[in-house]
């Protein structure tokens, strides 16, 4: 351990100064300068952002374009199975109408042929009742001198044959009146049975709409705005595929799509500076009625003539 206390013999004189080195210095410190170092940016630069949104914006259009295209294809092979099944169902049902018109037929025909036996037996029994009341008639009155008595049997005779030819015309009558009956019911039942089938297809497939505006627009002629009323619950639907529609429609500017209260849901009304284009439901199935009963069968008028003697 060093030794801080010393006597006075134990200190030596030197001649010589020494400097003794200070464990601290008091001068004032020179302030470093302060460089404020700005980072330097390694990130994509504005080309690169603009770059990548443009491939992320094609990239996406290409995939909106797909998307739309799969659901135009889904929605073709909606309708296209709705309609093989209503298709279907019609002629199912007109098969099961043509039985029940072929069994109409049989009855009538049958009530006909029985009609016919017993008025051919009719009238001959007719016959022979003329022939025997006119010669009774006549011998009588050859024998009694009175041609009165002759003259009543002959008009007796004749109002036999004139009753028995009533009768043929109410029986043949009443087979067109069923044949007729028969086939309005056939007809009733088909056109029931379509009604039915577009109410469904038109009320559950959101797309069926979509397909009868781009058709109604297909037929829309010359240029200028076009006007698209739709049923209240599918205005919003409609919206969102505009772009669609004037895409799909050549010579059309602009399109603007209206809620309609008297279009049901499915069909559209299309409104131009040259005219309107039906496409309700309810005009389409007019016109699919109206087809119907001009192809339906063409109503039979029988006659038939007894001739008398």
């Amino acid at each position: 351990m060093a030794k801080s206390v010393f006597r006075p013999n134990e200190i030596t004189p030197v001649q010589e100064k020494i400097m003794l080195k200070l464990s601290h210095t008091y001068a004032e410190e020179e302030e470093a300068e302060v460089v404020d170092e700005t980072p330097e940016y390694t990130g994509p630069t504005v080309e690169d952002i603009q770059r990548e949104a443009e491939a992320f914006k094609a990239q996406w259009e290409d995939e909106k374009q797909k998307l739309i295209e799969q659901a135009k294809a889904e929605a073709e092979k909606i309708i296209s199975d709705a309609k093989e099944a209503a298709f279907e169902e019609v002629k199912r049902q007109s098969d099961q109408a043509q039985i029940i018109k072929t069994q109409a037929t049989d009855e009538a025909d049958r009530i006909l042929k029985d009609a016919r036996s017993e008025a051919e037996k009719l009238v001959l029994e007719a016959r022979a009742t003329k022939e025997e009341i006119t010669n009774s008639a006549y011998k009588e009155g050859r024998d009694s001198g009175h041609e009165e008595g002759y003259k009543e049997g002959r008009a007796e005779a004749q109002r036999l044959i004139d009753r028995l030819h009533l009768m043929i015309e109410k029986i043949m009558d009443k087979r067109v009146q069923i044949l007729s009956e028969t086939e309005q019911q056939i007809v009733n039942l088909v056109l029931l049975m379509t009604r039915k089938i577009v109410k469904v297809i038109s009320e559950n497939q959101r797309n069926v709409v979509m397909t009868n505006i781009v058709q109604a627009l297909r037929k829309v002629k010359g240029r200028g705005d076009v006007l698209i009323r739709v049923n209240m619950a599918e205005l919003a639907l409609t919206s969102e595929h505009s772009k669609e529609f004037l895409s799909a429609a050549e010579n059309v500017k602009n399109i603007t799509i209206v809620e309609d209260s008297s279009v049901e849901k499915g069909g559209c009304i299309i409104e131009t500076d040259f005219g309107s284009i039906d496409a309700r439901i309810s005009s389409q199935l007019a016109e699919l009625e109206q087809k119907i009963l001009d192809i339906s069968p063409i109503k039979t008028n029988i006659k038939t003539s007894i001739t008398s003697e």
